[in-house]
């Protein structure tokens, strides 16, 4: 019996659509996969760089963690002044954070090196800064070779006093000279008079332990120790640097 012409094209259409079915979902499977595997995020054990700065959504900086050399200068208001501005910044490694505004803000550096004669130089320390001003607190490690510190150190920064001001005399005496250099340095040692005193020290300079509270013009008045020997001692002291009172006496 001959099947009618209908039949014939309806299965054509129902094997049509049956490989339609199955190409579909094979496609949508692929998609899956292929999104799924662009969504992952790559996977780096080890990554090689000098280099690495993190940036806000604007591209300004908010961490930028260096090697040797390798560290910003001091920057504020987002313009980045000389490495020579920040002493030891130019051999250090480390990093440094960055404010909303754009200015350093703090940063862990450290360093060490060997130096003639068998000696060597080493530093070290976290500081956080005081907003549009210097460091407010740290832990400083200082070490020569021949006298060694390190502790926690506070300062008071005037409010009323802009970090900027600083940058600006410090970078100004890089290529001065003569007459024009002597002013300068005495700009900058009457703004570091006025905007800052460092208030305490608490930690150990070459074996004897100290605490050092200093008044707001960053004269010593109280002095805790206990020396190398053992020996415990407190001193009180008057503006000029004298010894009032002392126990034991």
């Amino acid at each position: 019996m001959t099947r009618p012409a209908s039949f014939e094209r309806i299965e054509k259409e129902l094997r049509f659509l049956k490989v339609y079915a199955a190409l579909s979902s094979l496609a949508l499977v692929v998609l899956l996969v292929s999104a799924f595997a662009l969504a992952a995020p790559e996977r780096v054990q080890v990554l090689d760089v000098e280099r690495l700065n993190v940036l806000n959504e604007d591209g300004s900086p908010a961490l930028v963690l260096a090697g040797r050399g390798r560290l910003p200068g001091p920057t504020f208001d987002g313009r980045e002044y000389p490495q020579q501005l920040s002493g030891g910044r130019v051999t250090a490694s480390g990093m440094i954070f960055f404010n909303e505004r754009g200015d350093e803000v703090g940063g862990l550096t450290y360093h060490g090196q060997l130096v003639e004669g068998g000696g060597h130089l080493a530093s070290g320390g976290i500081m956080f800064d005081q907003f549009r001003q210097d460091q407010t607190v740290g832990l400083p490690y200082q070490d020569n070779g021949e006298s060694r510190s390190a502790g926690l150190s506070v300062w008071d920064r005037s409010p009323d006093v802009s970090i900027g001001d600083l940058l600006e005399l410090v970078d100004a005496r890089l290529s001065a000279s003569g007459a024009v250099l002597d002013s300068i340095e005495a700009e900058i040692a009457e703004f570091r008079g006025v905007a800052s005193a460092h208030r305490i020290f608490l930690g150990s300079r070459d074996r004897d332990a100290h605490l050092l509270i200093r008044d707001t013009a960053g004269r010593p008045r109280i002095r805790l120790s206990v020396d190398s020997e053992d020996v415990a001692r407190l001193e009180f002291l008057d503006a000029a640097g004298n010894v009032t009172a002392a126990f034991p006496q």
